[in-house]
């Protein structure tokens, strides 16, 4: 048995339609899972904003789109056109028609959704240049990217030739209308990237928590690097065998991994704070090294009844000095009970106290029998 569609098995063991479902499958079930995590949080926390909707409609179309390019792997995608079935010509033309502009409208989504988070960062603020900033990127990314999708719906005439190439008409030459495709698509990666950097430099925080956020935004250079690929496949197809798998999975790459992106800076915090918990659950010891009071590890000073001590450690306030001049408060009324740091606000010197309290407490019915058998 086949995967692809009216082929021969040798056909078919060429096809590389393995490589992009297996690519296609893993990608978006990491996608689906970071941003409905992210979703999740969101919701449970603070509620939807705008900035989920937007992400959560291009985790939708990123599935999607997969789910079209493994679609096109049976009806000849990932093979050369000279071994793809001509029996499958209709079908895989109109899986790949409609799986343009779902691509081109759905990698704006996760970058509109980056902008809008970075106007909510800074919602209240006096960075307004950089607010005006934000808008006119999210004003560019919106109207290339929809440009860019009416352009691939009607780019032949009638239109209905993109899905059909038996029919007659003309169609816009595929290079150089690819060649825009991929500027606009680069141009907008690098301004989503690059915008936070210059406020997040700025940021009162930790050296460490400053360049973790940097990092995380620099990883939509990544999707940058997967546009680049992308067109540099656009000549394979045009003066070489036609096999567009790599357009594809690079595509799939750059869908994926930009939405997964486009959540991380949510779900980072929550990494974090479970790290923190973690490390401070099984890293420490126990207790402040001393002897609870009335415990079983009080120490018996006297003798008595096995089980039961008649003396008891309890406290007694003592300390040092931060010079190490031992400090007594026996006889300080007033002062409490237990182990504790004091700051001496009103002392002249300005000394801290670390004071350790013991008392021994005489357990009065164990201190009769004593008497009794003394008696």
């Amino acid at each position: 048995m086949v995967w692809v569609d009216n082929a021969t098995p040798e056909v078919d063991a060429i096809s590389q339609w393995r490589t992009i479902v297996t690519i296609c499958a893993v990608l978006s079930f990491f996608s689906v899972v970071i941003v409905s995590a992210r979703l999740w949080i969101r919701d449970k926390n603070h509620g939807l904003a705008a900035d989920d909707w937007m992400s959560a409609i291009s985790m939708v179309f990123g599935l999607l789109y997969s789910v079209l390019c493994i679609v096109q792997t049976k009806y000849g995608l990932g093979l050369p056109i000279a071994l793809r079935p001509k029996e499958n010509l209709l079908p895989y033309s109109r899986s790949n028609f409609a799986g343009r502009p779902i691509y081109q409208m759905g990698i704006s989504f996760f970058k509109v959704a980056l902008l809008i988070s970075y106007l909510r960062l800074f919602k209240g603020t006096n960075h307004l240049w950089y607010r005006r900033v934000v808008w006119i990127a999210m004003f560019f990314v919106v109207a290339g990217h929809l440009g860019c999708s009416l352009t691939l719906i009607f780019a032949c005439n009638p239109v209905h030739k993109s899905w059909d190439p038996r029919v007659d008409g003309k169609c816009l030459a595929p290079g150089p209308s690819f060649t825009a495709y991929a500027i606009v698509t680069i141009i907008s990666d690098v301004i989503v990237a690059i915008i936070p950097i210059p406020v997040l430099l700025q940021l009162k925080v930790s050296r460490g928590k400053k360049i973790g956020l940097i990092v995380i935004f620099l990883l939509g250079l990544f999707t940058t690097l997967c546009s680049v690929f992308r067109y540099m496949q656009i000549d394979n197809i045009q003066n070489g065998d036609g096999n567009s798998t790599m357009l594809i999975v690079w595509g799939v790459i750059e869908f994926n991994v930009g939405n997964m992106v486009s959540s991380l800076p949510f779900l980072a915090p929550i990494f974090l704070r479970k790290a923190k918990e973690y490390t401070s659950k099984y890293s420490g010891g126990s207790g402040n090294g001393y002897p609870s009071a009335g415990g079983s590890n009080g120490r018996k000073l006297g003798g008595g009844k096995s089980g039961s001590d008649a003396y008891k450690l309890s406290n007694i306030s003592s300390g040092l000095g931060r010079k190490g001049t031992f400090i007594s408060s026996k006889g300080h009324p007033g002062h409490s009970m237990g182990s504790e740091e004091n700051i001496l606000k009103d002392s002249p010197d300005g000394s801290i106290m670390k004071s350790v309290t013991y008392s021994v407490h005489v357990d009065e019915s164990e201190r009769r029998t004593q008497r009794g058998d003394r008696d």
